[in-house]
């Protein structure tokens, strides 16, 4: 320009390095005043305690390998939820869900944080997992389902079964 004035996008791009340029000062090791880090779920939450935990139902009834659809090649383990009785909850514990089936090299597990407020059903879920036909090769797998309350002062195991996981066609 003529004048001595930058193009329109030129000054976009050097206002867009100053922001930019001004975050990380504010949030660097030697300034510090903006905190960037997301917050996290889960060990800040646990802590000591117990609960009185019941599994409704049996969720390994649900458990199996369906066919996917529409010529996809895939089959899914379906994982029911685990519907579980939570009372008189102490402190910070958690309840764990895990679902394993070792012949398919397979482990999950979901936790929900628990607090003394918590009192009543709670419904922890997996999503299903997908596996190539061609690595389903079995009739049925074996699978271990298990419901905790776990805490940093100990593991309770309320659910624990072994269940066969029929390959449905």
């Amino acid at each position: 320009m003529a004048d001595g004035s930058l193009p329109p996008v030129r000054r976009l791009q050097l206002g867009t390095v100053a922001v930019v340029l001004a975050v990380l000062v504010l949030s660097g090791p030697l300034v510090g005043i903006v905190d960037l880090t997301p917050e996290t779920r889960g060990a800040a939450e646990l802590g000591e305690g117990t609960a009185n935990a019941t599994v409704v139902g049996d969720p390994t009834v649900d458990l199996a390998i369906t066919p996917g659809r529409f010529g996809t090649n895939v089959s899914y383990l379906r994982i029911p939820p685990a519907v579980v009785d939570v009372r008189r909850v102490e402190d910070r514990p958690r309840l764990l869900y895990s679902v394993s089936v070792p012949r398919l090299d397979f482990e999950r597990s979901v936790s929900e944080p628990l607090n003394e407020r918590v009192d009543g059903r709670i419904t922890l879920r997996m999503d299903d997992r997908a596996f190539t036909n061609a690595r389903i090769r079995n009739e049925s797998y074996r699978a271990t389902v298990v419901v905790r309350v776990q805490s940093f002062e100990g593991t309770q195991t309320v659910y624990r079964r072994n269940a066969t996981v029929p390959v449905r066609k």
